[in-house]
């Protein structure tokens, strides 16, 4: 967006959050973005996202922005110091009277303390520049507390300073003989000398030029300002599944695009974002994801391959202790230095040649066999404990593999599998013998279904299970797992009264649905108190023994009506 239509928007967004709502909490979303949730005065919410990727980099107000739990450091700050704040103004940083055409925009925030009554003010200073743009909080005096990229000079602790760009002329208040002097100068130097002439802005001055002349370049960009001051639309330009621009004005020279046309920029960027941006990533992210636990899961099958042929190796050793009894009966009758020795297996009455070391005593070579038979059955016990985690890692990362191939929104899909392994969580968010952090903050589940004064929720991968099962649930609450099978892990909670029959069947119902079964016509669920669930110790999230468990055969089917499924 450029700095014409971003001054449009901007006006636009200020207007919209002219109630002064008030700062609940900053979430991380896809990409560089992450949201404000807003509280409106009037009782409603809304959600202010700052995104710093294209092709919608801006700000937009909506009212479902996905939440993703990245926890990322910008964010962090924003929630200790701006939670309970009130967003007080939104302008542009720059200032055109001092003609400077930035696109950086500033977000004012005032945050009153509750027991001194001390005011705070912050600042959010958004660049909006492209590839380097990048989001500052700051403090009354504007030094930079934290950041949420590292692309532009601005350094955490310094005072923060708009982009170094050199004053141009301001094209509301040119002349035309200042204009004139301009477009008189070859086209590729008119952005160094006029302010807010963006490479689109250009590229439809001289769509416009082509028909009018370029003698009267002054005259044409001055009726284009004009248009694009009375143009109250915006304006989507795409192609092919990408979108080429998103404009608060009709790019002339982009007529063969396809094009939407949208009330206010607001809208055309939420449009792009549902129907472009949001659907792209979620690709994307799906196949890294797949692709990251399927590596893991080949990694972990080769290993678990060579662990079963060193089992059926060590298994193979009983000959050894046989050997080492046949020489200890025969001693008497080898000879000191012998390469090789025959004697009766009295187990087969025939003949069995055994290989010595001549450079050892009969007896000492009795004895290699005994330890080497000893050695085999330490490896097997050692051999037999890694298989069995093996095994259980393969389980785990099957599970993970399905969720992700069934995901349908992306806070649904797992992060880096290496930074899930210290992320598991005690009940309550106490420390973890796993090493776990205690701090992390829960993601904010709905219930996927609510019926008879009972919540169900449902897990859609590790994190979100175990966030379930040890931040959400307590003690009462009930928990189920499809049998067996890769699947969610599906909390009930009941509100008042006791929970009953049809309310737990519900809940097996849910979590037969939320399972690799679903197309199973019946699958046993396993449902216990979330007091009898234990998370494995060393395991990674989601990952669980549990006792006391009760066991249901359901229909998978029979959530459809419940959950509004197409039949």
């Amino acid at each position: 967006m450029d700095y014409l239509s971003l001054k449009k928007h901007v006006g636009e967004i200020a207007a919209m959050l002219a109630d002064r709502p008030l700062v609940t909490r900053a979430v991380d979303c896809s990409g560089r973005s992450f949201a404000f949730q807003l509280k409106r005065k009037g009782g409603g919410w809304s959600s202010l996202v700052l995104n710093l990727d294209n092709p919608d980099q801006g700000l937009r107000i909506t009212d479902k922005a996905a939440e993703l739990d990245k926890n990322s450091s910008l964010v962090r700050t924003a929630n200790r110091l701006l939670t309970d704040s009130r967003l007080i103004s939104l302008d542009l940083a720059g200032s055109e009277e001092e003609c400077r055409f930035d696109r950086v925009v500033r977000l004012h925030f005032v945050a009153i303390d509750s027991f001194f009554g001390n005011r705070s003010d912050y600042y959010l200073f958004c660049e909006f520049t492209g590839r380097i743009a990048d989001i500052f909080i700051c403090d009354a005096e504007q030094k930079i507390l934290d950041r949420l990229s590292r692309t532009s000079n601005n350094l955490i602790g310094a005072t923060y300073r708009l982009p170094g760009s050199m004053p141009l002329l301001n094209p509301f208040k040119a002349s035309a003989r200042e204009l004139i002097t301009v477009f008189a100068a070859p086209p590729s130097e008119w952005k160094t000398r006029l302010g807010a002439l963006s490479p689109d802005l250009q590229a439809t001055l001289l769509a416009r030029l082509d028909s009018a002349g370029r003698e009267n370049a002054a005259e044409v960009f001055a009726r284009l300002l004009a248009d694009i001051t009375a143009d109250s639309q915006a304006h989507v330009y795409h192609d092919a599944g990408k979108v080429r621009a998103i404009s608060g004005y009709r790019l002339e020279h982009l007529a063969g695009f396809q094009k939407r046309v949208f009330a206010c920029l607001n809208d055309a960027l939420n449009w792009v974002n549902d129907n472009f941006v949001a659907a792209r990533r979620m690709n994307e992210r799906k196949k890294h994801c797949i692709d990251m636990i399927s590596r893991e899961i080949r990694q972990k099958e080769r290993l678990l391959a060579e662990q079963r042929n060193l089992l059926a190796k060590y298994s193979d050793s009983d000959h050894y202790r046989h050997y080492g009894d046949l020489l200890v009966a025969n001693l008497y009758q080898i000879k000191p230095g012998s390469r090789f020795v025959e004697l009766e297996d009295w187990q087969t009455s025939q003949s069995v040649r055994i290989e010595l070391d001549p450079a050892r005593a009969p007896s000492a070579s009795a004895q290699r066999f005994f330890n080497l038979y000893k050695k085999a059955q330490r490896g097997i016990a050692e051999v037999e404990k890694r298989i069995k985690v093996l095994s259980d890692d393969l389980t785990w990362l099957r599970e993970q593999l399905w969720l992700a191939e069934t995901a349908e929104n992306e806070a649904d899909l797992l992060p880096d599998l290496k930074s899930l392994e210290s992320t598991a969580t005690g009940r309550g968010g106490r420390r973890d013998k796993s090493g776990g952090r205690g701090n992390r903050r829960r993601p904010d589940f709905k219930p996927v279904l609510e019926i008879d004064g009972c919540r169900y929720y449902a897990g859609r991968n590790a994190r979100q299970n175990d966030a379930l099962t040890f931040q959400l649930a307590r003690r009462g609450d009930y928990w189920f797992h499809a049998n067996d099978v890769p699947g969610a892990h599906v909390i009930l909670r009941k509100a008042e009264g006791e929970v009953s029959e049809a309310d737990i069947y519900r809940g097996a119902v849910m979590a037969a649905w939320f399972s690799f079964a679903r197309e199973s016509s019946k699958v046993p669920v396993d449902y216990a108190d979330v007091a009898h669930v234990k998370r494995i110790p060393g395991g990674g999230p989601g990952r669980v023994s549990y006792t006391n468990q009760k066991t249901l055969l359901v229909d998978p089917s029979a959530a459809k009506p419940l959950l509004d499924v197409d039949q």
